[in-house]
């Protein structure tokens, strides 16, 4: 097999046609240039170069054979190149626990230009708790400012929250101006829900008719996104983020049965374990996340 350093060094030596300039470029001795291309010329059994007192010329396999590496050995040294850069460069790497809806709506669009190595991990809130105690997960995305381990937290924004239904449901006319009777009807829906925690719907209960809500959901997927996809070609109601079903009310695929007074919002956070050795990646992504968002063209 043919040593590739004999190659550079014979494609130096024609571009330079000279041992000394060779050397130069290849930062080698004048003597070791020498031997490289005697035991290149030994291998192939080919004279390359005629020697004269001031320069050397290629002969025609010596053309022959420099035509037919230039362009690889070209290539093989931008990868080179671009491999130590990456070795040289230290990128920060982090694993974030979050619900597909998060990823799909806020960050698909946007970590791929991160400058870091991602990891995401999805699961249910309780979960991606319990894993981001277990250091399993580096940071977390959620709605429960939770008291239950030493997790630090940063706030990320509020959502609103909407109570939608399939089109093909028939609300009773004005029956939300007797609240008994309203709650009553409500309860006997189909509910699609997130999980059996039902947050969003408790709160969006609690705000509106000051009670608990309590009802056994007749179906429980593992995303808004899927809810609202749900509602579109089967009978029934939820209580998902606004910002998330506002594309399939615009274009009547779900409806919001009925308008309340009142706005429900939910709070989402950034949560973290305070000791780690991960502090620095997780600063470098919520700024990153906090920069993208201020960048965003704000809607008239």
């Amino acid at each position: 097999m043919i040593n590739l350093e004999w190659l550079r060094t014979f494609s130096a030596i024609y571009e330079c046609n000279n041992i000394t300039e060779a050397s130069k470029k290849l930062n080698m001795t004048q003597p070791g240039v020498s031997k490289h291309l005697s035991a290149l010329e030994s291998h192939i059994g080919k004279k390359l170069f005629e020697r004269t007192t001031r320069r050397l010329a290629p002969t025609e396999y010596g053309k022959f054979l420099y035509s037919q590496i230039n362009n690889p050995l070209q290539e093989l040294e931008k990868v080179e190149y671009y491999s130590n850069q990456r070795t040289k460069k230290k990128r920060s790497a982090i694993t974030i626990g979050c619900t597909s809806d998060f990823f799909k709506k806020e960050l698909i669009h946007k970590i791929y230009a991160f400058d870091m190595y991602i990891i995401t991990h999805f699961g249910n809130e309780k979960d991606l708790i319990e894993a981001l105690e277990m250091d399993k997960i580096q940071l977390l995305v959620g709605i429960k400012k939770h008291a239950i381990y030493d997790h630090q937290f940063v706030y990320i924004k509020s959502e609103e929250l909407e109570l939608i239904s399939s089109n093909n449901i028939d609300t009773p006319k004005n029956i939300e101006q007797n609240e008994g009777q309203f709650k009553q009807w409500l309860q006997r829906q189909n509910w699609f829900v997130l999980n059996n925690d039902q947050e969003g719907i408790k709160k969006f209960w609690e705000t509106n008719f000051n009670t608990n809500f309590k009802m056994v959901p007749r179906y429980i997927l593992p995303s808004y996104i899927d809810i609202i996809e749900a509602l579109k070609n089967n009978c029934g109601f939820s209580i998902v983020p606004k910002h998330l079903c506002e594309e399939a009310l615009n274009n009547s695929l779900i409806k919001a049965p009925i308008k309340f007074s009142k706005t429900t919002e939910q709070k989402l956070f950034y949560s973290y374990k305070l000791k780690n050795s991960n502090l620095k990646a997780i600063n470098i992504f919520i700024e990153k996340m906090k920069k993208t968002n201020d960048n965003k063209p704000h809607k008239n």
